[in-house]
């Protein structure tokens, strides 16, 4: 295997393949913590009275991914026009935080338009060997961004814990870019190869749907904390 055409697939086998992780990334874009401030103002802004500019509001997101939406695999394949097998094996570092920027736009009392703009990345290995003993390893790494768009409705009561309540849906692009990739291939005959063509993704975007639940704090200062 003298040409490292099978490095530059994973990225569309392994990552980009599947199109539950956007939906499932999706929903912890509105479950985890935010901090939003309003964008000149440190006066309290009634809850109930959105108007003009006041119903603008500015601030970041920071999101936590407790599972890990990579697909770790050993899998053996033929590759095309050879006899010969290949075991193919990989292991990844996802970065399991993501943050950016978020805006709101209050509609009514009870309907918020949310828009968010987060970074992540994912660092992963893969080690293939062929039965004629060479063997080649990949290490890709690559910038995820997420960009939802939901609408939340919330102020189910006046006051009291419902007043707090709110529900969001919507939907979300996750975008891939910045990939970069490093092959070096060992043959039998003791002699090396390397290169660093970019794997190749299946898909630059990829579509998903949000839906969420929350909590949704604001003090005196007009600081929101939605967790």
């Amino acid at each position: 295997m003298r040409r490292n055409q099978d490095c530059q697939t994973p990225l569309g086998v392994w990552l980009f393949n599947y199109a539950y992780p956007a939906a499932i990334i999706g929903a912890y874009l509105a479950l985890t913590p935010a901090v939003y401030g309003q964008a000149s103002s440190s006066a309290s802004v009634p809850e109930n009275g959105p108007s003009g500019w006041r119903r603008f509001s500015f601030g970041g997101r920071l999101n936590g991914y407790p599972l890990n939406v990579l697909n770790n695999k050993d899998i053996s394949s033929s590759p095309a026009n050879t006899t010969q097998t290949q075991s193919i094996s990989t292991t990844n570092d996802y970065l399991k935080v993501a943050f950016g920027p978020t805006m709101e736009f209050r509609l009514t009392r009870k309907f918020t338009l949310c828009g968010e703009f987060l970074y992540h990345r994912v660092n992963y290995t893969k080690t293939a060997t062929l039965t004629d003993g060479s063997n080649t390893t990949e290490q890709t790494r690559a910038t995820f961004w997420d960009a939802p768009v939901m609408v939340r409705y919330g102020s189910l009561s006046d006051d009291g814990f419902l007043s707090k309540v709110y529900f969001a849906g919507g939907g979300a692009v996750r975008n891939v870019s910045h990939i970069r990739t490093s092959n070096l291939t060992t043959y039998p005959d003791g002699i090396s190869a390397s290169n660093n063509t970019p794997a190749i993704a299946s898909a630059r975007n990829l579509p998903g749907a949000v839906l969420g639940v929350g909590l949704r704090l604001v003090d005196d200062f007009n600081i929101k904390l939605s967790p």
